[in-house]
């Protein structure tokens, strides 16, 4: 769902909480899981031309306002999975120091 800001011509940012669902391409035990603390995030979704994979590929990643660094490491290959009313889950690939890891965020509606 998207909210329209009154004043400003641009639609407002939905944020979720975002949980990366592996380590370094390792699926994070369940009874881990719940004790990982989300990440307040604006995530988009695009095809755009991706370094790592040498193509274009739809990736996945957290906007940041300031100049700098991705806040954690785009999804590559990205493909939505799974939603619902309350979130929606992203698989792809992620480059890790050089290295592409299988990833997968759990985004809650906030």
């Amino acid at each position: 769902m998207l909210k329209y800001c009154i004043y400003v011509q641009y639609w407002c940012p939905m944020y979720f909480l975002l949980v990366r669902r592996r380590v370094n391409g390792v699926a994070i035990p369940a009874d881990q899981l719940r004790k990982v603390q989300p990440l307040r995030a604006d995530v988009h979704i695009g095809d755009h031309q991706s370094e790592p994979l040498g193509r274009v590929a739809t990736q996945a990643w957290v906007f940041n306002p300031t100049p700098g660094p991705d806040v954690i490491p785009r999804l590559h290959d990205a493909k939505v999975n799974g939603m619902a009313q309350l979130g929606i889950n992203i698989n792809g690939v992620e480059e890790v120091d050089g290295v592409l890891y299988a990833q997968s965020w759990w985004c809650r509606a906030e």
